[in-house]
């Protein structure tokens, strides 16, 4: 279902708008997944787990600094769709697809409820 390797992605905030995320790589394996790239806030790292529904949970952890909890489910056409969050306040949607596909700026927008 997942491919490990380069990866593209996005998350979005009222105030920010959409933020790539750049030298995406993913590792997946055993109901595991970690990760590493950079976006505008920084250099982060993401490590969580995966399901044979698609379910997958991560946290990313800004070097030096905060951590954000992603929680997707796979689209079941190469697409993990989510929101993460930190606490309660702060959230909003995201989106993670193996490279080689269009820019991140040309995806649809896609509701998570």
């Amino acid at each position: 279902m997942y491919a490990s390797g380069r990866w593209k992605g996005y998350w979005e905030q009222g105030g920010y708008g959409r933020q790539s995320m750049r030298d995406l790589q993913f590792r997946f394996g055993g109901g595991e997944v970690e990760g590493s790239g950079q976006d505008i806030v920084g250099v982060f790292t993401f490590a969580g787990t995966f399901d044979d529904s698609g379910n997958v949970v991560m946290i990313k952890q800004y070097v030096g600094a905060h951590q954000v909890l992603y929680e997707g489910r796979y689209d079941g056409e190469g697409t993990i769709h989510g929101r993460w969050s930190i606490g309660v306040w702060n959230t909003g949607s995201f989106a993670l697809k193996p490279d080689g596909e269009e820019d991140v700026a040309d995806w649809p927008i896609h509701s998570i409820s």
